[in-house]
């Protein structure tokens, strides 16, 4: 099994629409004070099936507005051509990813406490973090079908031990956390701000289930600053920096771990790639200026800032404390 719901995450839970009392009816979650029901859902695996719970918020087609409806058609591009690239299962592209972010999270930034890690999918964070320091920790995401056919992909549970342990998961928005305020002591964003409808009430939302002098963690690709992206025009180059920079390290990689064969698949899927219809799945464009402007006017005191190594010097990591206005 990879998904599962503690008792301590269930005990956090509230209605994500109007922050009401939940209880657990049959196989469903029912707000008691407005009534509306959250159920769940299948994840198919190779060998069995599990269930995820759906926190997000469902309106009808008639209701929805013109923003959230472009937000929709975006990400469910982006949704399928993750899926397609899911069948790649390719070990040097998961080492290169740990590599990549190696130095965050075991240098820069000291992750402890209770977790809640927005977007963050699988839980793959967990390879960084220590049982000890982290008591608890949470993935949410807006697609349901992220730990889809996790049974099938050897190379990926090979780069991530961690993935073999069950991951407390729910299906949810940033801008709607179906979490008790003052829950979680640490709130991570990763690639994820520059994806959402409301970067401002997500936010919003991270600082209210944060507790008392808890921390933000922001990872983003923007311009300006000391980001080596000056203008717009190059933003997207980000998504193609890893395939031209170590080559040869990467060459070496793949033929240790998969010989020549997997050489050959590289070879084949790098020509695809560039076939590939180019996807737009980004709804913000951030500069650094209006990063740091966010953060403040949510509610946050940035403490620390931290550039990511080359090739992906146009990211930056933030940690920032909630601000508390009790007196």
């Amino acid at each position: 099994m990879f998904v599962k719901l503690d008792d301590d995450v269930v005990e956090s839970l509230c209605c994500p629409l109007c922050k009401g009392t939940i209880e657990m009816v049959g196989e469903k979650f029912v707000c008691k004070d407005c009534g509306t029901e959250y159920c769940k859902h299948s994840v198919v695996q190779e060998r069995h099936k599990e269930y995820v719970f759906d926190f997000r918020i469902h309106r009808t087609a008639y209701c929805i507005p013109a923003t959230v409806a472009k937000w929709t058609d975006v990400q469910e591009g982006y949704k399928k051509y993750h899926r397609a690239r899911r069948s790649i299962d390719d070990l040097t592209v998961y080492l290169d990813e740990i590599d990549s972010v190696k130095e965050i999270y075991t240098e820069e930034f000291s992750i402890k406490g209770k977790v809640l890690d927005v977007g963050g999918g699988q839980g793959r964070l967990r390879h960084f973090l220590g049982d000890k320091d982290v008591p608890l920790y949470v993935s949410i995401d807006p697609y349901l079908e992220v730990f889809q056919n996790l049974e099938a992909q050897p190379n990926l549970l090979k780069a991530y031990p961690c993935l073999r342990k069950p991951c407390n998961f729910l299906s949810c928005y940033a801008e709607n956390l179906p979490f008790n305020k003052n829950t979680f002591n640490y709130v991570h964003i990763r690639s994820v701000l520059d994806h959402i409808q409301d970067p401002y009430l997500a936010l919003k939302e991270a600082y209210r289930v944060l507790k008392v002098d808890g921390t933000l963690l922001i990872g983003l690709t923007i311009s300006g600053g000391q980001s080596s992206l000056k203008t717009d025009n190059n933003y997207d180059s980000y998504n193609n920096v890893s395939q031209s920079v170590s080559i040869i390290s990467r060459v070496k990689r793949k033929f240790k771990y998969e010989g020549l064969p997997g050489l050959a698949r590289g070879a084949i899927r790098k020509v695809m790639k560039k076939r590939e219809k180019k996807i737009p799945d980004h709804m913000f464009r951030w500069t650094y200026e209006d990063l740091i402007d966010l953060v403040r006017k949510t509610g946050f005191k940035v403490v620390k800032e931290h550039w990511q190594k080359p090739p992906f010097t146009m990211c930056i990591y933030l940690s920032a404390k909630k601000i508390s206005y009790n007196r």
